[in-house]
C-alpha cells in the first residue's frame, strides 16, 4: 500500500471513531428518553403532539462547519468532541511543518542544479544528482499539501455530521441478527437478511 494511502486511512479512521459524550449517568437516569410527547390544550384539539427533546440538546451544523472552517478543530470542539481537537490540531501541524521542510528543500536542490548547468561550474558532475532530489523534494512537498487540503475538508464534514447527529440517541437495545431470506419475486434463490434493529 503506498504511503499516500496508508495515511488517507488512518485520518478517516479516527474521524469515523464514536465520540464520546460529556453526559453524566445521573442525566441519562433521570431523563430515560430522548424525546417526550406533550399535549396541550390546543394541540389535542388539533390531534398534534408536541415534541419536546430532553436530555440531548441541539448543535447547529452550519456553525460547527463555520468554525471548523475558519480555525480548524473549533467545530469539533464546538460539538463536545474534544479528544478529535488535538488529532486534527496536531496532524495539521504535522503536514505543515513538513510541507515548509520540503519546500525548502526543493529551493536548496533548485538552486544548486542551477549552479550546476553554469558553465566551468565545479558541481556540474551532480547536475543529475540535483535534478533528482529537487523533484523527489518538490513530489513530497506537493503530496503534504494535499494530505493538509484533504485534512481540512475532513475537518469541516466531521464537524458537520458530528453536529448533525448530536442528539441522535442509539439507545441500549440495539441488536444485530442475520436472518435466513427466502424466495420471493426479486429473488430467485435463497440469501440471507441482515437486520439492525435500535
Amino acid at each position: 500500500m503506498k504511503p499516500v494511502h496508508r495515511h488517507l486511512l488512518a485520518v478517516m479512521i479516527l474521524f469515523n471513531a464514536h465520540p464520546l459524550r460529556g453526559q453524566t449517568p445521573s442525566a441519562e437516569a433521570s431523563h430515560p428518553d430522548s424525546v417526550r410527547v406533550l399535549q396541550g390544550k390546543d394541540s389535542t384539539a388539533r390531534g398534534v403532539d408536541t415534541l419536546r427533546y430532553v436530555g440531548h440538546p441541539r448543535k447547529s451544523p452550519g456553525l460547527a462547519m463555520l468554525f471548523s472552517a475558519v480555525i480548524p478543530g473549533a467545530g469539533q470542539f464546538y460539538n463536545q468532541s474534544y479528544w478529535k481537537v488535538p488529532v486534527v490540531l496536531g496532524l495539521g501541524l504535522y503536514f505543515a511543518s513538513t510541507w515548509l521542510d520540503q519546500n525548502r528543500r526543493t529551493e536548496d536542490y533548485r538552486q544548486k542544479y542551477a549552479a550546476s548547468l553554469l558553465p566551468d561550474s565545479p558541481d556540474a558532475f551532480y547536475t543529475d544528482t540535483y535534478l533528482r532530489e529537487r523533484d523527489f523534494y518538490k513530489q513530497q512537498r506537493d503530496t503534504f499539501a494535499w494530505y493538509f487540503v484533504i485534512l481540512y475538508i475532513l475537518n469541516v464534514a466531521d464537524a458537520y455530521v458530528d453536529a448533525s447527529l448530536f442528539d441522535f440517541d442509539v439507545g441500549t437495545d440495539l441488536s444485530l441478527r442475520l436472518l435466513p431470506g427466502t424466495p420471493g419475486p426479486g429473488h430467485s434463490f435463497p440469501g440471507f437478511t441482515l437486520r439492525l434493529g435500535f
